[in-house]
């Protein structure tokens, strides 16, 4: 009763909030930063161009790309390896389909328009995040983790900017509900849609590609590997795999090769690994020389083949010729320095769990940060551990978490990576203090 009585109150907070950041968005609160690039793909997509990034966008001036974008100017490519005027698979295409949905229908690169839709669906995403929280949370513990997920500080900053993190904040927590409704029963349409919904979150973000890889196992798991759940479990992967084919196809046809995964894993490797030895972390922000100067200053005159840690000089290279010759570089370099390897794992921890930004901002985002998710950060492992002796939905939701942050602290890492996680974390965080607050009343009333 008191869950259907105070669920209103909480999505009307959510809206408040989100109203709030809304006219703080339109009064240019929030920077656009690269956000600009997904936009430019967008408008191309809706003139009829392709996906692709106008030579404009290589020679724009603007300053808010400049600090971060210039060292990859000179490498004849954006990011080094985005060739402009040519069809790409850098990056997968979901995002910019989504804008180019809104641009369509409010004007090419109104962003505000973005914002507005991303603020709104945002209210969709507390929504399906408390749907996952009512299967592990009740009472005022279920009424806590939906204020925490409606007022979720990194949430609501990121589904002020357009770029993928609230698309893909919110098709990661539908893709968690639907695959825990296809475990609960098995049943071949909820598979259907479990695997069209994480086929869609892939195109906005490749991170979703393990999850459909653990439903499967889990379902089969669960039904004590019965072959009799294969055509079930097979389905949901067709269907995970229908919403792909136009992407895979579109590569074949117009860069001459099948691609799923974006071209951007040689890059990334180099910018989360490499690029830490070289001149160009010179002129990186504040909070990252902050995070890995000491590993810098520690390691570079310990450092095996040193010049695998160089961007290469590129001239005429195709986009998969660059992603190939970077990714080969950054694996034999790592190979080369596996302490090394390990040193920046643990500093991608640090950057995927650090409760406020290390760059320069107001106090206010200090204070946020560490009281909306300092506790998250101390409580959601042991809050893992409770989910899995739930059952099977609580394995799954605690191997998602799990797998989901393994993936970042070996690649990518730092607070847009991590914000799509922080409704499970939440969830998993509530079940831990649940747990250590009852333990602790119990134990209080023995004496």
């Amino acid at each position: 009763m008191q869950r259907k009585r105070l669920e209103p109150y909480i999505f009307l907070l959510a809206l408040l909030a989100r109203l709030a950041v809304f006219f703080l968005a339109v009064s240019g609160f929030f920077l656009v930063g690269e956000g600009q690039v997904q936009a430019d793909l967008a408008e191309n997509i809706v003139s009829g161009r392709g996906f692709m990034l106008s030579e404009s966008m290589f020679h724009d001036s603007d300053p808010r790309r400049d600090a971060s974008l210039e060292f990859f100017r000179e490498t004849g490519g954006f990011y080094g390896v985005l060739l402009p005027e040519k069809p790409t698979a850098f990056l997968v295409p979901g995002f910019a389909l989504f804008e180019a949905l809104i641009f369509a229908v409010a004007g090419l690169g109104n962003l505000t328009a973005v914002v507005g839709v991303q603020l709104v669906l945002g209210l969709l995403t507390v929504f399906l995040g408390m749907r996952i929280a009512s299967r592990f949370l009740s009472g005022w513990w279920y009424t806590a983790a939906g204020v925490f997920i409606a007022l979720d500080p990194f949430e609501l900053y990121f589904q002020a900017v357009p770029a993928t993190q609230a698309l893909f904040s919110l098709l990661f927590v539908a893709g968690l509900l639907f695959s825990l409704r296809y475990l609960e029963k098995p049943r071949i349409t909820n598979g259907v849609v479990a695997g069209l919904v994480w086929g869609v979150t892939f195109l906005v973000r490749p991170a979703a590609l393990p999850m459909v890889a653990w439903l499967a196992v889990m379902v089969l798991a669960a039904g004590k590997f019965s072959i009799r759940l294969l055509p079930s479990i097979l389905v949901m992967l067709a269907s995970f795999a229908v919403v792909l084919t136009p992407w895979v196809l579109r590569n074949r046809n117009t860069m001459g090769r099948y691609q799923l995964l974006p071209l951007q894993g040689g890059v990334q490797m180099w910018e989360y690994n490499g690029r830490i030895f070289t001149d160009a972390f010179l002129d990186e922000a504040e909070g990252a020389r902050l995070l890995y100067g000491p590993v810098r200053q520690f390691w570079l005159p310990r450092l095996n083949q040193a010049e695998l840690a160089e961007f290469p000089a590129f001239t005429t290279e195709t986009e998969f010729q660059r992603d190939s010759v970077l990714y080969s570089r950054q694996s034999s370099f790592l190979k080369a320095n596996p302490l090394v390897f390990l040193h920046l794992s643990a500093c991608r921890f640090a950057e995927f769990f650090k409760p406020f930004p290390l760059n320069r901002f107001s106090p206010v985002h200090t204070m946020l940060g560490l009281l909306s998710f300092f506790w998250v950060g101390v409580f959601f492992f042991a809050g893992m551990l409770l989910l899995i002796r739930t059952g099977r939905v609580g394995v799954y939701t605690a191997g998602v978490i799990a797998g989901y942050i393994l993936m970042h602290l070996l690649t990518a890492s730092g607070t847009p990576h991590r914000v799509a996680l922080d409704v499970p974390l939440i969830i998993a965080s509530l079940v831990a203090v649940k747990y250590s607050f009852e333990r602790f009343r119990a134990g209080k009333s023995s004496l």
